[in-house]
């Protein structure tokens, strides 16, 4: 009587006040990412009814111009009048304003969709953490509960007392972190590859049908669109490092909480980014392939992936790389953040760089086919000489054209090396330049 009173006190009542405060927690927390899932979906519904709108109403412009301009082409033999051309010119106005307004309204639900889902995505990883505290305390509670169990039984007699040696050598042995990390070895999925659904409008798709003028300056109007955005972007993203660069400055500026926003806000401010810089470059392949250029190198450009949705209508997705990827449980980590921000930062200063992912054609270095991360483990070369054209982003930065002869001084950050070119000292990507063999002349 006196043990199962001494269980009932010690053991059973905690563990059931334990559960029951945390099943309520549990709830709460798997409900709001139920909720803002909810309104992703929305979200990607409206997006998908929106590009639909903004196709058919390009298809209508696209047969308006051309009645427009062409009205012989549709009178089948007969004159028109001017009350006809009136009409004509008036179905044309109105199909380019409804062109006009469904773009704007697909290009909306694109970026509150990526919104929604940088949220979501947000809210997702920080009820992990709490969902993983919660069992952190639940294993704990049970760890307690079973060395009271142990201390009870081991005021019984010898036999019981041998139990109670075994149940302690087990409650000794109780480690809640490897317990953790083996659940999540068991259970653990694949790493989340965050995916991007970019905004693909008509004018984009070459199979359909616009004339080439027309295409040419609905691209150009996507391009200042999209620069807009990202020139406000970047303006918000300076003022919330600048804000971060205080805190770690000054930790008691802030509180934690304070802080884990800040970041969590920057995170979501480097994935708009790669939003809007992929969007962009995305149009600017378009418009080279019309122009006869070749398409402009970027660093997002090997994650862009092209599909087919339901309806046939072109989409693009954005595989986040792991470099723009937040990190779990290091939001707090000034180091990691500073190596993730650097390397965007610089990569996409002006859309043509990166140092995590260089030109494809330039992933090797010619000659002898030496390898430019292998060099980056040996001596550095004296001199080298460029490969292709490079324009600075920043004032650190060298301007490089196809045949430079540069004079490498050291290795600045990971695939960046610092030199010298007729007299101006700066950064240079590594990826653009080939090493020049020892005993060659630099010219």
């Amino acid at each position: 009587r006196a043990l199962s009173r001494g269980l009932s006190e010690a053991v059973a009542c905690p563990l059931r006040s334990s559960w029951e405060a945390q099943s309520s927690r549990r709830k709460a927390l798997e409900s709001g990412v139920e909720r803002r899932l909810r309104q992703l979906r929305e979200h990607r519904a409206a997006q998908e009814r929106a590009k639909r709108c903004a196709h058919a109403c390009a298809r209508h412009n696209e047969q308006a111009q051309d009645l427009a301009l062409d009205p012989k082409g549709s009178s089948r033999g007969r004159l028109l009048t001017d009350r006809d051309l009136a009409k004509l010119e008036s179905k044309r106005r109105k199909a380019e304003a409804a062109l006009t307004k469904a773009e704007a309204d697909y290009y909306g639900a694109c970026v509150a969709a990526e919104h929604a889902r940088q949220e979501w995505e947000t809210l997702l990883y920080q009820t992990g953490g709490w969902l993983q505290a919660l069992e952190e305390e639940r294993l704990e509670a049970l760890g307690a509960a079973l060395k009271r169990y142990a201390q009870e039984v081991a005021t019984l007699g010898p036999q019981a007392a041998q139990c109670a040696e075994r149940v302690q050598e087990q409650a000794a042995c109780v480690d809640v972190g490897e317990d953790i990390l083996e659940a999540v070895r068991l259970r653990g999925t694949a790493p989340n590859v965050p995916e991007q659904l970019l905004p693909d409008f008509y004018a984009e798709d070459l199979a359909s049908p616009m004339k080439p003028q027309r295409r040419r300056e609905a691209l150009e109007r996507l391009l200042e669109l999209l620069q807009k955005d990202l020139d406000t972007e970047r303006r918000g993203k300076q003022g919330v490092e600048s804000l971060a660069q205080a805190f770690r400055e000054a930790p008691r500026f802030g509180d934690e909480d304070a802080q884990l926003r800040v970041e969590e806000k920057l995170q979501q401010l480097r994935q708009s980014l790669a939003f809007l810089e992929a969007s962009r470059h995305k149009v600017q392949c378009v418009l080279a392939g019309l122009e006869g250029r070749p398409r402009p190198p970027h660093p997002l450009a090997t994650h862009l992936e092209q599909r087919r949705d339901r309806q046939g209508l072109s989409q693009t997705v954005l595989k986040v790389p792991p470099w723009l990827q937040r990190r779990p449980s290091s939001c707090s980590c000034a180091g990691s953040e500073e190596e993730v921000r650097d390397a965007w930062d610089r990569g996409s200063a002006d859309g043509h760089a990166a140092p995590t992912d260089p030109p494809s054609e330039a992933s090797s270095v010619q000659g002898d086919n030496v390898s430019t991360e292998g060099l980056y483990a040996n001596s550095l070369p004296s001199h080298c000489r460029a490969l292709y054209d490079y324009r600075a982003s920043m004032e650190d930065e060298l301007s490089l054209h196809s045949g430079d002869v540069v004079t490498v001084h050291g290795r600045a950050e990971e695939g960046w090396w610092h030199g010298e070119l007729n007299g101006s000292y700066g950064l240079f990507p590594a990826s653009y330049v080939q090493v020049l063999e020892p005993g060659l002349p630099p010219g």
